[in-house]
Formats: structure tokens, sequence, C-alpha cells
């Protein structure tokens, strides 16, 4: 899964105390909500995060938690993978800013019917194409449910602080280039993208369908129990 490049530089203070939230050991107070380890599962099987619940909340509802209108895209590639996904550029949460792509749950024939009727299609680098959708399937787009988040944090997260989050991962798998590995947690619907030379990305989907997230990893076939990089 490609991660979005993003971030501007956050003001002293506020990136601080982001950094304390994240630090093992760090308590949020009371009044803080909806922060990236506070994830619900509920006994169907489902999730529920940012106050979002994953596989159920329609991207019109993540726009009204989030209070932002997002970018709304399709994307294909040469090997036949579709996906919409909506970039949320600033978002808000407990007074921070951050940057989140959302998933859309639409089956392949819906897909393929979107990119039929989309208005233009713009060639990306590695074989990669972004399909503007018409008005009529932005709006669909937005009754759609959300099936998965990637989320960026602000700083850059070691090990010892995934863990005090979320503890042990079940699996970790490591990528091809080596500097890249995932901590697996199938119970939470989660997987945590370590990186040695980029910030770390998390990946959020019911756990349900955690599938979603396991299928495209099989095929590295490198499961990996050592250390993740620091």
């Amino acid at each position: 899964m490609g991660k979005p490049v993003f971030l501007k530089v956050l003001g002293f203070a506020a990136l601080a105390l982001i950094a304390a939230l994240w630090l093992p050991g760090g308590q949020p107070p009371e009044e803080y909500k909806r922060l990236p380890w506070q994830i619900e599962v509920s006994d169907d099987g489902y999730s529920s995060v940012f106050g979002i619940t994953l596989g159920k909340s329609t991207l019109g509802e993540v726009e009204q938690q989030l209070q932002e209108q997002p970018q709304i895209s399709l994307f294909a590639t040469d090997d036949g993978v579709r996906v919409v996904e909506a970039y949320f550029n600033t978002v808000n949460i407990n007074g921070f800013k951050a940057k989140m792509v959302a998933t859309l749950g639409f089956d392949e024939a819906q897909l393929q019917e979107l990119y039929d009727q989309g208005e233009r299609i713009s060639t990306l680098a590695m074989g990669k194409r972004k399909v503007s959708l018409s008005s009529a399937n932005l709006a669909k787009a937005r009754n759609t449910v959300v099936v998965a988040l990637t989320y960026l944090p602000r700083t850059n997260l070691d090990a010892a602080t995934v863990i005090k989050r979320f503890g042990e991962p079940a699996e970790k798998i490591l990528e091809a280039d080596k500097k890249t590995e995932h901590w697996l947690y199938p119970d939470k619907g989660l997987d945590v993208v370590m990186s040695v030379e980029e910030r770390e990305v998390l990946q959020y989907v019911a756990p349900n369908d955690f599938d979603r997230l396991r299928k495209p990893l099989e095929k590295m076939n490198h499961t990996d129990t050592s250390q993740p990089p620091s």
C-alpha cells in the first residue's frame, strides 16, 4: 500500500505535546479522545477509531466527523488494482492537525463502472493512473462506507512507543527492501508500518476484514520475529 507524502511543520509547543502523548508513559488528559491507539472493537468484529466505525460509517459521515471535505479519486494500476480513496489534507483532532486517507468499500463491478465513467485520467509514475470522478459518482462515494483508514502521525514512532500503545504484534512481515516492516494486530484491525527512512504509517480496518491488510503482504512471504527498525 502506498504512503502519501505530506505533513507541514507544527508549532513547537503543539509538536512537543503530541510527542509527549506518544512517548511511553505519557498519558493524555481526560478530554483527549479519539487518539490513534484508542481502538474500540465490537463483538461483531467491527472497530471504531477517531469516532469512525470501519465498514459501517459512510464517507459523508466521516466528513462530518473530521470536519473537512476530502479530495476523492480513483486510482488504477496496470495490473488491474483499483481503489477509491478520499484524501483529507488537514484533519484537526483534539486541536492537532493530521493527514488521513480513507479507502471506500466499492466492489469490483462498481470500480469498473466508476473507471469507465471517469471525467479525466492522469498518468502517474510506475504504471498508476488517477481518475477524476463525475459529480454523480462523487455523490455516490459519499454514501459509500469507509473500509480502511491510513493515518500518519506527526512524530516518528520507535518500537518501545508502539508496544506501549498497542502491545506486542501478533506478526511482523519484512518487506523486500529490508527497511520497512509491518507490525500486524489482527485483533485490532491494525497494521503499523515501521520504517527506517520514513515516518511510520498506521493502517486501520475492521478486524473481521483484516485480510484486506494481510493478503497484499502474503506475496512477500517473509515473516520476521526480530526487533523492528528503530
